[in-house]
Protein backbone atom coordinates (compact mmCIF):
# COMPACT_ATOMS: atom_id res chain seq x y z
CA UNK A 1 0.00 0.00 0.00
CA UNK A 2 2.81 2.62 0.92
CA UNK A 3 4.56 1.92 -2.28
CA UNK A 4 1.74 2.44 -4.46
CA UNK A 5 0.99 5.84 -2.81
CA UNK A 6 4.89 6.77 -2.86
CA UNK A 7 4.66 5.75 -6.82
CA UNK A 8 1.27 7.84 -6.56
CA UNK A 9 3.32 10.94 -5.51
CA UNK A 10 6.45 10.54 -7.33
CA UNK A 11 4.32 10.65 -10.20
CA UNK A 12 2.34 13.49 -9.65
CA UNK A 13 5.60 15.47 -8.50
CA UNK A 14 6.52 14.49 -12.30
CA UNK A 15 3.73 15.03 -13.96
CA UNK A 16 4.01 18.56 -12.06
CA UNK A 17 7.94 19.12 -13.34
CA UNK A 18 6.34 18.95 -16.93
CA UNK A 19 3.55 21.24 -16.87
CA UNK A 20 5.90 23.82 -14.95
CA UNK A 21 8.25 23.75 -18.00
CA UNK A 22 5.43 23.42 -20.47
CA UNK A 23 4.18 26.75 -19.25
CA UNK A 24 7.87 27.87 -19.24
CA UNK A 25 7.96 26.88 -22.39
CA UNK A 26 4.71 28.34 -24.07
CA UNK A 27 5.32 31.55 -22.51
CA UNK A 28 8.55 31.76 -24.29
CA UNK A 29 6.77 31.31 -27.16
CA UNK A 30 4.17 33.87 -26.76
CA UNK A 31 6.63 36.43 -25.48
CA UNK A 32 8.53 35.76 -28.96
CA UNK A 33 5.56 35.89 -30.97
CA UNK A 34 4.36 39.17 -29.47
CA UNK A 35 8.14 40.77 -29.67
CA UNK A 36 8.35 39.61 -33.27
CA UNK A 37 4.84 41.23 -34.41
CA UNK A 38 5.24 44.25 -32.46
CA UNK A 39 8.55 44.93 -34.01
CA UNK A 40 6.82 44.25 -38.15
CA UNK A 41 7.05 46.93 -40.17
CA UNK A 42 3.08 47.16 -40.58
CA UNK A 43 3.04 47.55 -36.67
CA UNK A 44 6.34 50.09 -36.38
CA UNK A 45 3.87 52.25 -39.95
CA UNK A 46 1.01 51.99 -37.46
CA UNK A 47 2.60 53.64 -34.83
CA UNK A 48 4.23 56.45 -37.12
CA UNK A 49 1.39 57.30 -38.46
CA UNK A 50 -0.79 57.24 -34.93
CA UNK A 51 1.77 59.59 -33.07
CA UNK A 52 2.00 61.49 -36.44
CA UNK A 53 -1.92 61.64 -36.56
CA UNK A 54 -1.96 62.50 -32.48
CA UNK A 55 0.58 65.60 -32.84
CA UNK A 56 -1.16 67.05 -35.91
CA UNK A 57 -4.17 67.31 -34.18
CA UNK A 58 -2.62 68.52 -30.76
CA UNK A 59 -0.67 71.15 -32.99
CA UNK A 60 -3.63 72.23 -35.23
CA UNK A 61 -4.05 76.44 -36.02
CA UNK A 62 -6.84 77.82 -33.95
CA UNK A 63 -9.72 78.87 -36.18
CA UNK A 64 -10.72 82.35 -35.17
CA UNK A 65 -14.74 82.62 -34.98
CA UNK A 66 -16.13 86.03 -35.90
CA UNK A 67 -19.28 85.65 -34.27
CA UNK A 68 -18.53 84.57 -30.94
CA UNK A 69 -15.65 86.86 -29.76
CA UNK A 70 -13.14 84.04 -29.91
CA UNK A 71 -14.96 81.79 -27.50
CA UNK A 72 -15.92 77.95 -28.45
CA UNK A 73 -19.48 77.11 -28.40
CA UNK A 74 -20.77 73.75 -26.68
CA UNK A 75 -21.17 72.79 -30.76
CA UNK A 76 -17.79 73.29 -31.69
CA UNK A 77 -16.88 71.18 -28.64
CA UNK A 78 -19.18 68.18 -29.53
CA UNK A 79 -17.52 68.40 -33.00
CA UNK A 80 -14.22 68.51 -32.28
CA UNK A 81 -15.01 65.35 -29.96
CA UNK A 82 -16.55 63.38 -32.27
CA UNK A 83 -14.20 63.78 -35.07
CA UNK A 84 -11.47 62.70 -32.89
CA UNK A 85 -13.56 59.63 -32.01
CA UNK A 86 -14.17 59.18 -35.80
CA UNK A 87 -10.30 58.85 -36.12
CA UNK A 88 -10.28 56.41 -33.12
CA UNK A 89 -12.36 54.38 -34.93
CA UNK A 90 -10.99 54.57 -38.05
CA UNK A 91 -7.29 53.72 -36.85
CA UNK A 92 -8.72 50.99 -34.96
CA UNK A 93 -10.67 49.40 -38.01
CA UNK A 94 -6.95 49.57 -39.79
CA UNK A 95 -5.34 47.87 -37.10
CA UNK A 96 -7.86 45.26 -37.00
CA UNK A 97 -7.49 44.46 -40.84
CA UNK A 98 -3.30 43.68 -40.55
Amino acid sequence: MASDLDYQIAQTQKDLQLRKLAVKVRSQSVISTTHDKLASPTALCVAAGAGFFIGEMANRPKKQTKSSGGKKSATDRVIKVLRLIAGVQSASTFAKHL
